[in-house]
């Protein structure tokens, strides 16, 4: 029997999770089923099963190599910017992409959220995902912050979740069908546009009065 090379079974793999991700994404994954990404990727049961244990398996690597694939899009987008304002730009144009765009890929993350509660591995690779995320929205703003670029006042871990939680709702509204494309950008570029008119130098007094009065009504944790 010939010797497969590395190359050729690298392809295939890529090619069973491209069509799992169409699938997963078009008929969710209750309804799907290895048969459904055999067909979609015109392999063989065997080949499937060469690469991955079952469905569940199938489907929790499909979405987080998904998820790795727009990550790694987004920082070699970013390395080829100079300015902070088209460098949060591309950003914002990647969040509401991978939200919006085109929905196969992202009805497969839809229904990884739905079942996120029951399936423990599902769970925490979508949480490692944020934290991904979060990680790598923290770097881009905290790296602004050093270079001058944005003031030292912002709260970077905080304006890095919030987007992150902005961007997360543009997912669901798109996979519901009530918000466009056009309308999330535009969303998304509002906060932009308060990011950048951020003042030099110490936070405005409105900016520590909100502050201040956040942390009083905070609740009190009890042990």
């Amino acid at each position: 029997m010939p010797r497969i090379s590395p190359e050729h079974e690298q392809a295939v793999r890529t090619r069973i999770l491209d069509a799992a991700i169409k699938v997963f994404g078009e008929l969710g994954y209750e309804r799907a089923s290895i048969q459904d990404v055999v067909r979609e990727s015109g392999l063989s049961v065997g080949a499937v099963y060469t690469y991955f244990k079952g469905k569940e398996d199938l489907f929790l690597t499909a979405c987080a190599c998904e998820a790795e694939r727009e990550t790694e899009l987004l920082q070699l987008r970013l390395s080829e910017l100079g300015t902070l304002t088209d460098r949060l730009r591309v950003a914002v144009d990647w969040a509401v992409d991978v939200a919006i765009g085109e929905m196969t890929a992202k009805g497969a993350m839809i229904h990884a959220w739905s079942r996120g509660d029951t399936v423990p591995e599902l769970h925490a690779m979508l949480h490692k995902q944020r934290e991904d995320s979060l990680s790598f929205a923290r770097r881009l703003l905290g790296d602004a912050v050093a270079a001058g670029e944005l003031p030292v006042w912002i709260d970077v871990d905080s304006v890095a979740a919030a987007f992150m939680t902005l961007t997360s709702g543009f997912l669901v509204l798109a996979n519901s069908g009530t918000i466009s494309e056009e309308e999330a950008r535009r969303e998304a570029y509002s906060i932009l546009e308060l990011l950048l008119a951020a003042p030099a130098g110490q936070a405005p007094q409105a900016v520590e009065r909100l502050r201040s009065q956040t942390r009083s009504a905070a609740p009190v944790a009890t042990s």
